[in-house]
């Protein structure tokens, strides 16, 4: 099905939040806990060591996570997520959403003993898709700073834990009928384990997920025709459920009108 501009609008928020169409088929819900219990026993323990080793952010070769991103009207389209070039200390994470064409993005991480740091915002073919939707559309994004980290250290992993990302990234945008955009963005992410609870999504109902709350500030300087326009700021409120040996299962704001659910991990 054809995917509309307002669609193309979510994934963009949800490639920055980290960062509807063909329907799989569904299965009983007795089905869908016996298959989690049987991934949870197969994945306890993270299959990376060293840095890389998180056991709620998996980093496994030849998986494969399949998510499915709502919008308002409960239309999803599916979006893919995997990592490559791994070792105890890096890797690259990748994701393709279903599209004509799809959307695909790329970052590279890296690994400490704080914790998985991605200081460079994801690199993608965002304006070919969107000159394939007639739109006449060109970005070039830098992130010139970043401090703190992005997910804490396996041993962090427990209620109260709280962490921050600050990044500064500068972009040019270009719009048809609007012309060449300059802005700077400040980005904070402040993070927080706020429970252990129960979640289901189409791949399972998972009894000990972890949730963590994040406030996202965002302050926007736009420049445009020589003209400096008054700072915008937002703040976006997120809830993500984590799963030890799984990874990210559930994502949602309402703030940014998004919601992203687990269909499958192969």
């Amino acid at each position: 099905m054809k995917h509309t501009p307002k669609i193309l609008l979510l994934i963009l928020i949800g490639l920055f939040l980290m960062s509807c169409s063909k329907q799989a088929e569904s299965t009983e819900n007795t089905q869908r806990d016996e298959g989690s219990e049987a991934v949870m026993e197969e994945m306890e323990e993270p299959m990376i060591s060293g840095a890389c080793g998180v056991s709620y952010f998996p980093i496994l070769p030849d998986a494969i996570w399949t998510y499915r991103l709502y919008d308002e009207t409960g239309t999803f389209i599916e979006s893919r997520i995997w990592y490559e070039e791994i070792t105890e200390t890096s890797f690259v994470w990748k994701q393709e959403i279903d599209g004509d064409p799809p959307i695909t993005s790329q970052a590279a991480w890296t690994c400490s003993d704080e914790g998985l740091i991605s200081t460079d915002m994801a690199s993608t073919n965002l304006p070919t898709v969107m000159e394939a939707y007639g739109y006449d559309y060109e970005y070039e994004v830098e992130t010139l700073e970043f401090s703190g980290i992005t997910f804490p250290a396996n041993d962090r992993w427990v209620v109260g834990t709280e962490w921050t990302g600050n990044w500064k990234v500068q972009g040019d945008i270009y719009v048809e009928d609007v012309g060449m955009t300059n802005a700077n963005i400040d980005v904070t992410m402040n993070n927080t384990i706020a429970a252990e609870e129960s979640v289901s999504v189409p791949a399972g109902t998972y009894e000990n997920a972890l949730r963590v709350d994040s406030v996202m500030l965002m302050d926007i300087v736009i420049s445009y025709q020589d003209m400096t326009l008054p700072s915008v700021k937002a703040e976006y409120n997120m809830s993500s459920w984590y799963v030890q040996g799984v990874g990210m299962v559930k994502q949602a704001s309402e703030d940014a009108g998004m919601l992203m659910e687990l269909g499958s991990m192969e």
